[in-house]
This record gives C-alpha cells, structure tokens and sequence, in this order.
C-alpha cells in the first residue's frame, strides 16, 4: 500500500510517516519511508511518503498513491495528482477544500479538544488513518509512537491517537 502524507511545515507530517513506517516494521512487513519538504521550516510544503508491503518493494518512492491524508491545502495542491483514481483522500476538513470525493475530520479541532495543542494534529489523522484503513495495528503504532516522540510527550501523542482512531471507526 502506498501512502502520502501532506501538509505543510509544523504539523508533524514527516513524524506520522516515521510512526506508521515503524508500526508496519515491527509487524515484519517491509516498509520504505521517504519525506521531502520545502526550505521553510514553518509554511512550506511537507510531504512523508510511507510504502507498506509483504512482497518486496522497488518503487523509491509513492509513484500513485493508494492513500493520501492532506492536512492543509497547499499540501493537498502539490500533490493531489498522485492519488489514484480510485484511492482514499483523507482530510483536515476545516483546512482543505478538496476537488474529489474524501473521508476526514477536523483534525485540528480534534487534537485541541483532545490535548490542548493544536501541534498532536498528526497524531489525530494518524489514528483516522489506521481506522480507516487497518494497513497496521493499533497496537503496533502506539509503540512505535512511544519509541518516537520526544520524552515526556508519549502519553498526550498516545491520546491523539486514539482520539483520531476513535472518529475514524464513525
């Protein structure tokens, strides 16, 4: 399964693909996870590219994406045409305003009633991610969270994610 991941600098993009690279490793799946962002730190563009499989994989990176998250729009516009035809397009719905048909949640929103800070969004969609799409296990990316995230933030992240996990089975 190909997966991109897409926003826009500071929301942790690179991080959740890190994570859900993880979780797919520690099953014994073979994962590849690539990023590319623009020089700006805070406002470009961030994209992580995660690519989960049994078989042996030879792409470098997403060629169609079978799932793409977008959590701001210029995120969503530089990538929007590798999503596949038939692919899920999952949304920060008070951030994108997509031109195709999608699945999401305001992740945003979510992460501050959740936790407080706006910054666990990745964890949000992370969570609506695997809900929506099983391509890991629930358990498998609470412990790579835990092996992640920065020291001290593994239990808010953790709440996040559940929080995502939990509006994503809806």
């Amino acid at each position: 399964m190909q997966i991109r991941l897409a926003g826009i600098g500071g929301q942790g993009v690179v991080l959740a693909g890190v994570i859900l690279g993880e979780a797919a490793a520690i099953e014994g799946l073979n994962v590849l996870q690539t990023q590319d962002y623009s020089s700006a730190s805070r406002g470009g563009h961030s994209i992580a590219d995660v690519i989960i499989s049994k078989e042996p994989i030879y792409d470098v990176m997403v060629t169609r994406a079978d799932v793409l998250v977008a959590l701001a729009q210029l995120g969503y516009d530089t990538v929007k045409d590798s999503l596949k035809e038939d692919g899920l397009l999952i949304i920060e719905t008070d951030l994108v305003k997509p031109d195709r048909d999608y699945v999401g949640a305001p992740f945003t929103r979510i992460a501050e009633e959740t936790t407080g800070l706006a910054l666990t969004v990745n964890m949000v969609a992370l969570g609506y991610l695997v809900a929506k799409t099983n391509v890991v296990k629930k358990e498998s990316v609470e412990e790579a969270i835990r092996r992640r995230v920065p020291k001290g933030t593994e239990e808010i992240n953790i709440k996040a994610f559940r929080a995502g996990y939990e509006e994503g089975l809806k």
